[in-house]
């Protein structure tokens, strides 16, 4: 059951007809299908034109359908702490669609990515290391050069420093972060906690569910590692489906 707070938040001040906030109660409760079948199935779902449909979305103050579907898709996800035990437990993977787009960005023009991630997070960071060249990105891992080295040689270059760090705590990671931070050079990073030095040192912070955020060595099983992948995969899903 969605909670109707959160369907007057996104509304707003808005005034809408009554076939508008149909169509809206749809999307929030239909994110994923709503993003399947496109805004002509939406429209066809209430009976009403795709018009309709784009008209919601700029009222709303978004550019256009998906910015408007994915924005309710991530409030949702924000607002899963209010939700059932048993609903917060399939929600894996949060993002801001803003932060998002500036992602998008880089993989649109083909840019110059390093990857920093050590231990159980190196073999996330070699998956995503193909994913980044399958899009004719330009990318190299820091396990290969220092900090201060990368810096140095490609801070002119490099369009963004992706992080990839389960604690958010790693020293690795956060004195990379801090260095590409004093030198302009945008960081993103993948990590189980939210209140991490890293989240709070990089500029676009994407949180991958941790089972066991308590268990440094990874002993326990934990499906951090499989949240992070099927985040790569719905990230480039998104992404491909917009160009």
């Amino acid at each position: 059951m969605i909670d109707q707070t959160v369907v007057a938040r996104l509304q707003k001040d808005v005034k809408l007809s009554q076939t508008e906030k149909s169509v809206m109660q749809y999307l929030v409760e239909n994110t994923d299908e709503a993003i399947k079948i496109g805004i002509r199935g939406v429209a066809q779902k209430g009976y009403t034109s795709t018009a309709t449909v784009m008209r919601l979305a700029k009222k709303l103050g978004f550019e256009g359908f998906r910015e408007m579907v994915y924005s309710f898709r991530n409030e949702m996800n924000q607002a899963s702490n209010t939700l059932p035990e048993e609903l917060r437990e399939q929600i894996h993977f949060i993002y801001d669609m803003q932060k998002l787009e500036i992602f998008f960005r880089i993989l649109a023009r083909r840019g110059f990515i390093c990857i920093q991630a050590e231990g159980h997070s190196a073999l996330l960071a070699e998956y995503l290391e193909k994913k980044l060249l399958g899009n004719a990105c330009i990318v190299i891992r820091k396990e290969y050069l220092g900090a201060d080295t990368i810096v140095r040689n490609f801070r002119d270059q490099l369009d963004a420093m992706v992080i990839i760090s389960k604690s958010g705590n790693s020293i690795a990671g956060v004195e990379v972060a801090k260095k590409c931070k004093k030198a302009q050079i945008p960081t993103v990073v993948f990590t189980g906690n939210a209140r991490s030095e890293l989240s709070r040192i990089c500029d676009t912070v994407f949180i991958i569910k941790d089972s066991h955020p308590f268990d440094p060595e990874n002993l326990q099983a934990n499906y951090f590692f499989g949240y992070c992948i099927l985040a790569f995969e719905e990230i480039f899903a998104i992404y491909n489906h917009q160009i």
